[in-house]
């Protein structure tokens, strides 16, 4: 699962278990409440119906002119427990009818409630006692149905529901936007992260924002930073170190090759010491150009204005001693002084210095390079000629 979801799911949980831990104890308490506010409601409303019951004369036709119809049901009993009036609903009565403990309160003069299980289902039952002249003179035993509160309940489970369900939906379209957003934000540092391994070590990661997120960007930016820093340094110092070694080891060769140019002048010995020299020169001298080449390879060299012909007398004069020892001679025509081109510092020289260097190698001894420089056409054009 990607990120994403997984801080959408951890968002919709946790939005989830806080509704569960508030909406469920507020319905739990709603439904008690309900419950109570009934039970007390139909309670007041059987004492005042049993206080008529004892005023009248004819308690039988005023309880069924009250109850018959309805939901509800009663039952009239006398102070000993005894019927008075038959129940308007025996059904809504439980089927053991002895030592009910509500009418045994009433019959000791309190109202009292009870829910228990009848024919009809669950319902409440209430005693309240009936008084004449100030004497117990029976119990008016009602039966209540529960349809009232548990059709409060549903409603107010459903709201309940439905305020639920929409919490969970701002909560999943807010965990959407919340993750998108730490998830941009965090493939932003990873894209980063991957560029830096790539090599472009110059390049900046750029992340809004000042939490821990931003924190991490700002980390690798500076490890990017200051890696770039250390491998340009190395990069830089193997390329110096590679320009400066070939020009003596050029003329150590120069002086190896003249050495074994006087025959007759050395013993056997000497002459294969010579040979081990030149070929360890050779090496040396193929190592330093190898990295060179691989410094410029790797680099990235800033070209800047450099004087055109300074450049070139610097590559002859690092060509000289070679072509001295080959008996090339070296001419040199430069017709545009105080001209600059636009180059890496050592770059152009090294290129020319290659090009003298196949060429001085390669001509006939006795012979001459000619070497000219001049403007045209706005570039500046460099010619190399051998016989």
């Amino acid at each position: 699962m990607s990120l994403r979801k997984n801080l959408v799911v951890a968002f919709v949980l946790f939005a989830l278990g806080l509704l569960t831990v508030t909406l469920v104890p507020f319905g739990v308490v709603s439904v008690h409440g309900h419950l109570r506010s009934f039970v007390d409601a139909e309670s007041l409303d059987t004492q005042h119906t049993a206080s008529a019951v004892a005023r009248t004369t004819e308690p039988s036709r005023s309880l069924v002119e009250h109850y018959e119809g309805q939901a509800d049901a009663a039952w009239l009993l006398d102070a000993s427990g005894s019927t008075i009036a038959a129940p308007t609903n025996r059904q809504a009565f439980p089927a053991l009818v002895t030592s009910a403990p509500e009418v045994e309160s009433a019959r000791r003069g309190a109202t009292a409630t009870r829910i228990a299980d009848t024919p009809d289902g669950r319902r409440l039952l209430i005693a309240s006692p009936t008084f004449k002249e100030g004497r117990l003179s029976g119990v008016l035993w009602a039966s209540i149905s529960l349809a009232p509160v548990r059709r409060e309940n549903r409603e107010t489970w459903a709201q309940l529901a439905a305020i639920g369900a929409v919490v969970m939906m701002i909560a999943a379209m807010v965990g959407v936007f919340l993750s998108r957003r730490i998830a941009r934000r965090l493939e932003i540092v990873a894209a980063g992260a991957k560029r830096f391994g790539e090599g472009y070590l110059e390049e900046t990661i750029t992340v809004g924002g000042s939490d821990e997120i931003t924190s991490l960007a700002g980390t690798l930016n500076t490890m990017g930073a200051e890696i770039d820093r250390l491998v340009h340094r190395e990069k830089d110092f193997v390329a110096a170190a590679s320009h400066q070694i070939r020009t003596p080891l050029t003329a150590i060769k120069i002086r190896i090759d003249e050495l074994l140019a006087t025959t007759g002048t050395h013993d056997a010995d000497e002459t294969e010491y010579l040979k081990e020299m030149a070929e360890e020169v050779d090496r040396l001298t193929m190592l330093t150009t190898r990295l060179l080449d691989l410094s410029s390879a790797e680099v990235k060299h800033e070209s800047r204005p450099l004087p055109a012909a300074y450049a070139v007398r610097e590559a002859i004069d690092r060509i000289e001693p070679l072509a001295h020892h080959y008996g090339i001679s070296l001419d040199l025509d430069v017709q545009a002084e105080g001209s600059e081109i636009m180059a890496s510092p050592g770059a152009f020289e090294e290129a020319l210095f290659n090009v003298l260097d196949n060429a001085v190698k390669y001509s006939p001894p006795g012979e001459a390079v000619e070497v000219s420089a001049a403007r045209a056409d706005g570039s500046f054009i460099v010619r190399v000629s051998d016989r």
